[in-house]
């Protein structure tokens, strides 16, 4: 399938949503699990393709790299899973891949560190992105998301599988489908310690009374 650059008529170019959990959760639900394992699938494709490389001679592949190849792995999975889906377009949109879902939901697909930042270049058209702002060459209407997934320190196995909605240096909501789901982390990035995972771990076991974080904010 080639890639495609959807233009959008002056009809289409109104203010941008920003849907909320509860909002976007109803949007992702024919859609959250199949991305899921799109994601899951690329890093376990990933892995064999690491440990086939090391039969003749161990080959140390840098973070960047790793990356990279999972990204296309994703783009790959992700193309062909919702190729045919009503309502949903994928491809590129100004040289970067996405998943436009019924013009709600706009999600490109990163690597995430613990605190659901993504692996990206601090570009203007990132900032722009995160910040939810006009960006030229895509949709004008939908909340702009990440999807991410968070490798271990071996990048042996996912700590997690995110989506994550960044309103500038504000971390509105993260989703883990089926485990966990956190609203409204306003962030200080300037600072140094800060592990946003650890404080929702806190947070939800505060909430729910259990260590466990089989809960959520709806």
């Amino acid at each position: 399938m080639e890639n495609v650059l959807h233009l959008f008529s002056n009809k289409d170019a109104m203010m941008r949503q920003l849907l909320n959990l509860q909002e976007s959760q109803e949007v992702l639900k024919p859609y959250s699990g199949e991305i899921t394992k799109c994601i899951q699938d690329s890093f376990n494709e990933f892995t064999e393709i690491q440990k086939f490389s090391n039969r003749e001679r161990f080959v140390e592949f840098n973070i960047r790299t790793k990356a990279n190849i999972i990204h296309d792995l994703i783009r790959s999975k992700i193309t062909d899973t919702f190729s045919n889906t009503k309502n949903v377009e994928t491809g590129d949109f100004n040289r970067i891949f996405g998943m436009n879902i019924d013009n709600q939901l706009f999600i490109r697909f990163k690597k995430m560190d613990r605190n659901f930042n993504v692996s990206a270049t601090l570009t203007k058209q990132h900032k722009k992105y995160r910040g939810q702002q006009e960006l030229e060459g895509f949709p004008a209407r939908p909340t702009f998301l990440f999807a991410g997934y968070m490798p271990d320190k071996a990048w042996a196995s996912l700590q997690g599988i995110y989506i994550a909605c960044w309103h500038g240096d504000t971390l509105e909501w993260i989703d883990e489908t089926g485990k966990y789901s956190y609203e409204q982390i306003s962030l200080d990035l300037t600072s140094t310690g800060n592990d946003i995972k650890e404080v929702i771990t806190r947070r939800i076991t505060g909430k729910t009374g259990t260590e466990e974080r089989k809960t959520g904010t709806n």
